[in-house]
């Protein structure tokens, strides 16, 4: 004779939830982390375009006053700290003539949990490109 929870379906649905629930958990943490990075990206892109429009405009006329501009910029981002952030600023001239200020970030992302067989850090890097008007 089985025991009386082994007929009983209150436990059948209880291994059941415990179940789906943790597949809820691991495609939530998953939601997270691939929104997390999606952020960091925009931000990172975000404040390349601060840094070379801050230049371009002569808002910021020295190369550490633009890469402060993209700093502010990256640090208006959630959850992104810009201390991490490489930025470097570079003046070129192109085929026209034209001088043009470039902008790159470059920030390290680590997920919140170190997920198996996937990487858990990306190189999230951005340029911007303008065109510097004397």
């Amino acid at each position: 004779m089985p025991p009386r929870f082994a007929r009983d379906e209150g436990a059948q649905s209880l291994v059941e939830t415990a179940l789906s629930l943790s597949v809820l958990v691991f495609l939530i943490l998953g939601g997270v982390d691939l929104g997390r990075a999606y952020v960091a990206q925009v931000g990172v892109l975000n404040a390349a375009r601060a840094g070379a429009f801050a230049g371009a405009s002569q808002a910021a006329t020295t190369d550490p006053a633009i890469a402060s501009y993209a700093t502010e910029e990256l640090g208006r981002t959630i959850g992104v700290d810009p201390a991490l952030a490489t930025i470097t600023v570079t003046h070129t001239t192109g085929g026209g003539g034209e001088r043009l200020l470039t902008v790159r970030v470059e920030y390290p992302f680590r997920t919140v949990v170190p997920w198996p067989l996937l990487p858990n850090a990306l190189a999230l890097d951005r340029s911007a490109i303008f065109r510097e008007y004397p």
